[in-house]
């Protein structure tokens, strides 16, 4: 069952109970007064009737059953009964005398002095009427045909009614959800449109504000995270088969020409040795290029932890130390908070690390004296590090260019050894962790890079 007809089916069946619940309350409260007014009229019958038997003495049995029948206040199948203190049936509108009730019901009678009552389709009062001569019981009762018959013509206007608003209810519910589930149908068929060489289409999100809208949002965001991975998936490749190529080549033709004739020991070392280069250059290379598809991937978001960005800094410069000895940190606090969860991110540790050792190892590269200076600095709403150089410095026209993966400044291509990574894969950490990257260089006068990363947040100060 499609969700156009549950809503119909829902939509119809829950205004169908309003109005049976809204039908049975008319009618019901319909019968009670029927009923209250019509045991009204009994009860006047009957003071009337006791008052001229008991009270009037010029009115005999005979003409009191004539005033009965000819009155127009008359009953359907109407009867007033009167017994006297002793219980015993004195008079009677019909002139059946077997007519009776039992001691018990005359006994109820007196106790509660008004009783209404029922026996089959009748309905009946018996009421205490106090005379000089004692407590008479009266006792009338009648068919109420005229209440029953409105009330009939009622419930059948009211079922008629019930039928045919349900039938426009159906009607309206199949429209209305129709209306509801045309955005739906219509971002349907744009996503089928969609295919593996289409993802840079989007749908249309409508107003943008209801919860269609959302979806279609939230679709499109899943698309723009597909296309960026079918992207990097894309790159990847391209990068691999045009990057790897070379030292492939390389190491190919070198063992080539190893085996063409026998060499002498030291040909061998030597042809070993630059064998041993070209494959850390390709170990190297393959290191970067995965690091480089690994940072754009969307899942390292779950294995976010709380990061303490100043020690993963200082475990950075360790490591760069390690291997490049002779490579010099300057260190600048700016501010520095006393409360050190506004030290800590969301984050992954290892990319971040791999982040501060790209950009430690590029300013140092391109340093004369081997130096980087950086610059720490927490704010309540985010935690800001920069990396200066004092090397040849970059171009406002490559500056839009250093974060395209395997891009090299012209002034850098021979001087410094490289393959284009590593700024790429600083870019695509810092966009991970939801962060940005401010760049300020000039030709001749070194460059600045100035990461910015937003806090925890739960630790986040508001």
């Amino acid at each position: 069952m499609n969700i156009r007809t549950q809503l119909t089916l829902r939509f119809t069946a829950i205004v169908a109970t309003i109005l049976l619940g809204f039908s049975l309350a008319v009618y019901l409260l319909s019968e009670d007064y029927r009923k209250e007014e019509f045991f009204n009229r009994l009860e006047s019958r009957a003071v009337t009737t006791a008052r001229l038997f008991v009270s009037v003495q010029e009115v005999d049995v005979k003409l009191l059953r004539i005033i009965d029948r000819n009155s127009i206040h008359a009953l359907f199948e109407e009867k007033v009964l009167i017994f006297d203190p002793k219980d015993r049936l004195v008079y009677s509108s019909s002139e059946n005398l077997d007519d009776t009730y039992p001691a018990e019901m005359l006994s109820q009678i007196r106790k509660r002095r008004i009783l209404e009552f029922e026996e089959d389709d009748m309905e009946c009062v018996g009421i205490v009427y106090e005379d000089a001569q004692g407590e008479f019981v009266v006792v009338a009762s009648a068919y109420d045909r005229y209440g029953r018959s409105k009330l009939n013509n009622l419930r059948n206007v009211l079922l008629a009614g019930l039928v045919i608003g349900i039938l426009i209810i159906l009607a309206t519910g199949i429209m209305f959800a129709g209306q509801v589930l045309q955005p739906l149908a219509r971002i349907n068929a744009e996503v089928q449109s969609i295919s593996a060489g289409s993802l840079g289409r989007r749908v249309d999100e409508g107003n943008q504000r209801d919860e269609i809208a959302q979806l279609a949002m939230n679709f499109n965001d899943m698309l723009q995270r597909l296309e960026s991975a079918f992207e990097i998936q894309q790159q990847f490749v391209s990068n691999a088969s045009h990057e790897l190529r070379n030292p492939l080549a390389a190491i190919t033709s070198q063992l080539q020409l190893m085996l063409d004739k026998e060499r002498s020991p030291e040909e061998y070392r030597q042809a070993l040795q630059s064998l041993l280069d070209d494959t850390r250059t390709l170990v190297e290379l393959t290191n970067g290029l995965l690091s480089l598809a690994q940072s754009g991937v969307e899942k390292q978001r779950f294995t976010f932890t709380q990061v303490r960005v100043d020690e993963t800094l200082f475990a950075a410069q360790n490591e760069l130390v390690k291997a490049h000895p002779n490579y010099r940190f300057l260190i600048e606090y700016d501010t520095f908070p006393e409360d050190e969860a506004q030290l800590t991110i969301a984050g992954n540790e290892h990319l971040l690390k791999t982040a501060f050792l790209n950009l430690m190892d590029n300013a140092c590269k391109f340093s004369n004296d081997r130096t980087v200076r950086i610059g720490f600095w927490a704010k309540e709403s985010n935690i800001n590090i920069s990396f200066s150089d004092n090397g040849a410095g970059i171009t406002p026209e490559e500056q839009e260019m250093i974060f395209t993966p395997f891009y090299r400044g012209s002034n850098t291509q021979s001087s410094v050894k490289g393959y284009g990574i590593g700024l790429s894969l600083c870019h695509r950490i810092v966009q991970l962790h939801q962060g940005s990257i401010k760049v300020q260089s000039a030709p001749g006068k070194g460059s600045r890079f100035e990461l910015i990363f937003p806090l925890f947040p739960a630790q986040k100060s508001f």
